[in-house]
């Protein structure tokens, strides 16, 4: 408790006080404002010019119109031929974006009462129309139009004064601008940064949802200049947040929180992205903008979504919900049903969403955790009770205060055993529980301690370990190898220690009266001139690896790593050869998450097909292996927009983990 103290104390300061140079090195020290850590749910918000065709084919984005009718999409054309004729361009759908029944004070009710903390609004998406009176975009924003109103503003107003945080959402590109994509300085210096300084002059946003950003990279952008001069001098509030959408290479790089969509999958979020913060968009239909080609069937159920915000945030994120109105100014009834029914599940149950943070294991079997921020309460997510007990592997009570059934002042025996938390079912409860997608448990704990700092000093030959916590009852244990720290048997932190073969490290706290940290496992890089890849650089286009394998490298030296070569944005990749050293018979999982395509091999087979164009992507494989050296290869290509390469293995004895570089040879000698 006093660490988490410390650490609002220190994020606060230097919100407060610190000035932020133009350079993604100062800005990222910026931490990201705990409110929006702890608001876990907000409404994301799709609304202009496409509102009024209001279609795209089924599983798309309606938002995309324009981009549909501008790429010659059969279906879109034929769709505003028959609608709106063939010559009708997409302009002068500003003279029939009238939104009469647009009431921003009701949005604002509707949004409180769903359980929202925070709003965000399209003010520009790609198609260049802005809802305020935005002079870089005279003649075609709100004012301007049939709505003849500050979209924006109303609803700006009417968030902040209902009691939630308020925000927009910023295009940085446009489709149809006649600066871009050929006079792109011209473009950003004169018309984007001046446009969306002006939204955040009159609107002091708490957030800003940057978009767009994939089709240039951040020094085009001037991104780096406008978020510096966002933190230091605009009207903005001191803890504006803003996500990590500011140029091609920035996406779970750069900037503020990161942001996923339609991409809630565990394999992508670590340790990380807890510590930063994140973000999953989705609408409640696939579509974000309203699209009247959906049906009932293609929208998400109230029960799917709550089951959904309850993932998200076990595994530390928001959820940022999408509706997308009418162009007339109303939310379409199945979208307000289903924001309705979410609040009234957070009424019951938002203890367990609202300031919680993620437990050190997210799930147990099908049960899911968020812990409370005092680390004092477990909180279980049972999608469905049994008749007389149910037990929790992995988890034990504390003290002698009975377990919370959130929302029906229910109190239930509990004991554990062994390892496992059994929890008395009485019988009855179940007429008593009512229909609700989840329930939540509320269990006493013993709060775990914070993960010890190991700090390891390399000199030639040897290295120095030095472990601490700002627990000062801690105890430290260590071993090497193995994840397992018992401490019975494990080694005593009595003081730093030197290590003269390289190893993997594992250190665990224990104290009276609280749960052990996690293992931190650390590698102790003591390396020969043998340690290390071959590294081979290509450049050009491709759609696969092994397309990229045809051409001729420019480039070939030696690393120790797997990182890529942060001087190359777009259209490069890397051959990454050497071997792996083995040092206990068994199975092995290797995994690779990339932006675009990679191929992990083993002894010239391929255990890990991450191939193809695609953006970021996890994929896994294993493979038995003995003791000794074996070859090993990763090979990577990026094509345009973001670029990202992380390998982890796990095996016997230890979980997902990068390879350390004592693991790797550049030839077969050790």
């Amino acid at each position: 408790m006093i660490r988490s103290i410390v650490i609002t104390i220190v994020c606060t300061m230097m919100l407060n006080g610190k000035e932020y140079e133009p350079s993604w090195n100062s800005l990222d020290s910026r931490p990201t404002p705990q409110w929006f850590k702890d608001a876990k749910f907000g409404i994301f918000i799709h609304w202009g010019l496409y509102s009024v065709p209001a279609w795209g084919p089924k599983g798309s984005y309606a938002e995309w119109y324009l981009n549909g009718l501008n790429s010659g999409d059969s279906l879109r054309l034929t769709y505003h031929e028959e609608n709106y004729g063939k010559d009708f361009p997409y302009r002068k759908f500003i003279d029939l974006f009238d939104p009469i029944d647009y009431q921003p004070d009701q949005w604002a009710e509707l949004f409180k009462q769903c359980g929202a903390k925070y709003v965000v609004l399209t003010s520009k998406h790609h198609d260049g129309f802005c809802l305020w009176p935005s002079e870089q975009s005279n003649g075609y924003n709100s004012v301007d139009g049939a709505a003849k109103r500050d979209l924006l503003g109303d609803l700006n107003t009417a968030v902040k004064n209902s009691g939630l945080r308020s925000g927009f959402y910023y295009s940085l590109y446009e489709w149809d601008h006649p600066d871009y994509p050929d006079n792109v300085n011209d473009y950003v210096n004169d018309h984007m940064l001046p446009q969306i300084k002006d939204a955040v002059q009159r609107y002091k946003p708490d957030i800003i949802f940057s978009d767009g950003e994939w089709d240039r990279d951040s020094k085009e952008w001037r991104s780096e200049e406008f978020l510096a001069w966002l933190y230091n001098d605009s009207n903005a509030p001191e803890d504006v947040v803003v996500n990590d959408r500011w140029g091609g290479e920035t996406r779970f790089k750069h900037g503020g929180y990161y942001s996923t969509e339609y991409d809630p999958g565990s394999d992508q979020i670590n340790e990380e992205f807890i510590i930063r913060g994140w973000e999953e968009c989705r609408g409640i239909g696939k579509s974000f903008g309203y699209n009247r080609n959906e049906g009932p069937e293609d929208y998400n159920t109230s029960d799917q979504l709550i089951r959904l915000l309850v993932d998200i945030v076990s595994r530390g994120g928001n959820l940022l919900l999408n509706i997308g109105p009418r162009s007339d100014g109303t939310i379409p009834r199945i979208m307000v049903d289903r924001l309705k029914d979410i609040g009234d599940w957070l009424d019951h149950n938002g203890e367990a969403i609202y300031g919680t943070t993620v437990n050190r294991v997210t799930r147990s079997g099908k049960v899911k955790f968020t812990l409370s921020k005092d680390r004092g309460y477990l909180f279980a997510f049972i999608e469905q009770l049994p008749k007389k007990k149910l037990t929790i592997k992995g988890v034990n009570g504390a003290g002698n205060e009975l377990i919370s059934l959130l929302g029906k002042k229910k109190k239930l025996n509990w004991r554990n055993f062994q390892n496992s938390l059994v929890i008395d079912i009485p019988e009855g409860l179940h007429r008593s529980l009512g229909s609700w997608p989840v329930y939540v448990l509320k269990i006493p704990v013993f709060p775990y301690l914070d993960d010890p700092l190991v700090d390891i000093k390399l000199d030639e030959g040897h290295a120095e370990v030095f472990i601490s916590s700002d627990d000062v009852s801690a105890d430290y244990r260590y071993t090497f190898g193995t994840d397992l720290v018992d401490p019975a048997s494990s080694n005593r932190y009595n003081g730093p220690f030197k290590v003269k073969e390289p190893g993997m490290l594992n250190v665990q706290a224990y104290a009276s009266e609280s749960q052990p940290s996690r293992v931190v496992r650390t590698p102790i890089n003591i390396l020969n001139t043998n340690n290390g890849l071959i590294r081979r650089t290509f450049q050009g286009q491709w759609e696969t690896c092994s397309e990229m394998l045809d051409q001729s490298p420019i480039e070939e030296i030696m690393v120790y790593d797997l990182t890529l070569d942060p001087k190359l944005k777009n259209d490069f990749g890397h051959v990454f050869s050497g071997f792996i050293q083995i040092e206990r018979d068994g199975t092995y999982e290797f995994q690779t998450t990339s932006d675009d395509g990679s191929v992990l091999m083993v002894n010239g087979f391929p255990i890990v097909d991450n191939d193809g164009l695609h953006s970021r992507k996890t994929v896994s494989g294993d493979i038995p292996l003995k003791v000794g050296l074996h070859k090993f290869e990763v090979q990577y290509f990026e094509r345009g927009g973001q670029e990202s390469l992380d390998v982890k293995w796990r095996g016997p004895g230890f979980e997902w983990v990068p390879i350390p570089a004592f693991r790797l040879f550049r030839t077969d000698v050790q």
